[in-house]
């Protein structure tokens, strides 16, 4: 028996592991006939609380779910606000043998200025595949529902995956109606929820966590802060030679430039990202005495404190139309360079310099 919220294995003995229930309120919803969930889908759902729960890596199961389930085709879901924290090579690498399609999920966050058809083009350059369809979609607008109910429905079963946090749930429940739990918390799907519509068996997976992203080094509480709901915070920055940028506690971009007209750049993260500019020769002290609280992430300096990570340092070239990517966090837009910036995060992030998906030269609007 599962629960019909997360599709946990329900269980009564132990409440750390997925799938807890007190066992007199089983056996009441049992007699009853009443929908079962878990007390930590029922927690998540009516107090708004997600009870930590000791979690295994779906990645490692993916492979073989796909063989013995004999799955046709797989949704692959992105987000396009983390392209480079939800497009990963491990990921990948699973999948090269397998019939997918991409759907870019959280358009509507973007700014209204990126076109459909320059968002499409952007995801095409930038995904290493051979063949592949893209679909992109809002699950809070409902836009691109139809055009991937059309595209899964020929098939007979359907996998969809995608790393924590990028809405895959949200897709699945909209497209199958099925009542899955979706709450703002990473990893509320624990275990696979089956769907049917028609001829077509829907399968909703457990969100995989790759540990390249800031935003998995986060408690649940505060990863949920760090996901954008209505929109992306946009900053923009002219920065004298020698100046420092934070991006929350975890990510530091020292500015430098050998032209006498100064840079101009954005930054787009989370609302809940604080961005804060100071000079190098505060900067050190600055970090140390307002880590986690001015500067959040991390919204607790006890969640990860400073001694215990291990930091990584590396410098970019950027000029205009060109962005720096730090996945789960944010990206820098270069809107007059040249410029040079020593990023300072932590160890294993993944960073990547790319072609701008906010290009400052364009002139269509979104249609």
């Amino acid at each position: 028996m599962k629960c019909e919220g997360c599709g946990a294995e329900l269980q009564c003995e132990n409440e750390t592991l997925p799938g807890y229930i007190p066992r007199e309120v089983l056996e009441s919803k049992v007699l009853s006939g009443e929908k079962i969930l878990c007390q930590r889908c029922f927690r998540a759902r009516h107090y708004g609380k997600l009870m930590p729960v000791h979690l295994k890596d779906f990645s490692q199961q993916l492979r073989e779910i796909i063989n013995s389930m004999n799955i046709d085709i797989v949704v692959w879901v992105l987000d396009i606000t983390d392209f480079e924290g939800s497009y990963d090579s491990m990921i990948s690498a699973i999948l090269r043998d397998v019939r997918k399609i991409f759907v870019v999920n959280k358009i509507d966050l973007l700014p209204r200025a990126v076109t459909v058809k320059e968002i499409e083009g952007w995801v095409r350059k930038n995904l290493n595949e051979e063949s592949f369809e893209i679909i992109l979609t809002s699950a809070t607008k409902n836009y691109g529902l139809k055009k991937l109910f059309e595209s899964i429905s020929k098939f007979q079963r359907v996998l969809f995956i995608g790393v924590t946090n990028v809405g895959k749930s949200s897709l699945f429940k909209k497209i199958t109606g099925a009542d899955v739990s979706i709450t703002p918390f990473p990893g509320t799907t624990l275990g696979l929820i089956h769907a049917k519509i028609f001829k077509t068996n829907l399968y909703d997976s457990p969100g995989i966590t790759t540990g390249r992203r800031v935003i998995d080094l986060l408690k649940p509480d505060s990863q949920k802060k760090l996901v954008p709901v209505k929109h992306l915070s946009r900053y923009t920055f002219k920065p004298e030679k020698d100046r420092v940028i934070f991006l929350g506690g975890l990510c530091r971009l020292d500015v430098n430039f050998e032209s006498e007209m100064r840079p101009i750049f954005q930054v787009f993260a989370s609302e809940s990202v604080k961005f804060h500019e100071t000079s190098e020769t505060k900067a050190d002290e600055l970090w140390r005495k307002l880590y986690g609280k001015l500067l959040t992430p991390p919204f607790d300096p006890e969640e990860l404190s400073m001694e215990s990570l291990n930091f990584q340092e590396k410098t970019f070239e950027l000029n205009v139309a060109e962005e720096l990517s730090i996945a789960g966090l944010g990206w820098l837009s270069v809107r007059r360079g040249p410029l040079e910036i020593c990023l300072k995060t932590i160890d294993g992030i993944y960073v990547r310099k790319r072609e701008a998906l906010i290009n400052p030269l364009r002139k269509e609007r979104r249609t």
